[in-house]
């Protein structure tokens, strides 16, 4: 209302019902509705509308969600599912990113698409299965499921993640507290390395080249105060990893993550964390 956006909300009689994590989807779709409105902002035109249809789809229901902005060039339209990719100023991000919403909507069994609609409006559209296909889906779990387990179906960790870039902040914090972590932010090393020493944490994902103080030098500081804490931080890296980083790397044995890293790799980390004594 304050930017003179009027929503409009339609729904087809008849809607099946679906079995979702409600506060995740509500999450989802409020990221949507959010970038739609910047969207519309960006125009810098007074006012502007969001429509959003939910129709039958399948056994289930798909969910539209368009507005009158300018749209998308393709060139975007091509990459917003992919971690870290933002087109807004540092800063402005707010909400869960489009990676994550659809990661979450796959992980209901279903899909997520966009329509950029350059000049006329970008369409995001979500589908969501009906409730007898998730019943279905719980009780005859595909092999890969059974062989692979669900990190978010593990305890809940308590995870540091260190990082100087506030739009990837951003993104691991979104991530793993929608997989029900807790989740502590620190902007370099030299603030974690303190946190690090007076708070429990299960996990540090700590980046490895910041200013004032970086992730080997946190690492190498935290293994003479506190050994057991240092075999916790698992670091993250835009660097091709080669040279002295992949001698550093290799010789601690640790696990890593290469950005831009997809969601499955998030997991697998996860996954191996053993909760300290």
């Amino acid at each position: 209302m304050a930017h003179k956006i009027e929503l409009t909300f339609t729904a087809e009689p008849g809607l099946p019902e679906v079995e979702v994590h409600a506060n995740q989807i509500k999450q989802v779709f409020v990221n949507i509705i959010n970038n739609a409105t910047q969207a519309i902002r960006g125009a810098k035109r007074s006012g502007g509308s969001i429509t959003v249809l939910a129709k039958c789809w399948l056994d289930g229901v798909a969910v539209s969600i368009e507005d009158d902005g300018p749209g998308m060039p393709e060139s975007v339209a091509q990459h917003v599912f992919e971690p870290f990719f933002s087109t807004k100023a540092e800063g402005e991000g707010t909400g869960l990113g489009l990676s994550i919403c659809q990661g979450i909507v796959k992980e209901h069994g279903g899909s997520m698409t966009v329509d950029p609609g350059p000049g006329t409006g970008a369409t995001f559209t979500v589908e969501l299965p009906g409730a007898a296909r998730d019943r279905l889906a719980a009780t005859e779990p595909a092999a890969e499921e059974l062989a692979a387990p669900d990190a978010t179906a593990a305890l809940p960790l308590r995870v540091l993640v260190v990082d100087d870039e506030p739009h990837i902040l951003h993104y691991m914090q979104a991530t793993l507290e929608s997989w029900g972590h807790a989740v502590v932010l620190a902007s370099d090393g030299s603030q974690a390395l303190k946190r690090a020493l007076t708070q429990p944490f299960d996990l540090i994902i700590c980046d490895l080249r910041m200013p004032r103080l970086g992730g080997r030098e946190m690492y190498q500081t935290l293994a003479q105060m506190h050994p057991a804490v240092a075999q916790r931080m698992v670091f993250a890296t835009g660097d091709t990893v080669r040279g002295d980083t992949l001698q550093f790397l290799e010789h601690l044995g640790r696990p890593y993550l290469h950005k831009p890293f997809k969601l499955d790799e998030l997991r697998r980390v996860l996954a191996d964390v053993k909760s300290p004594a």
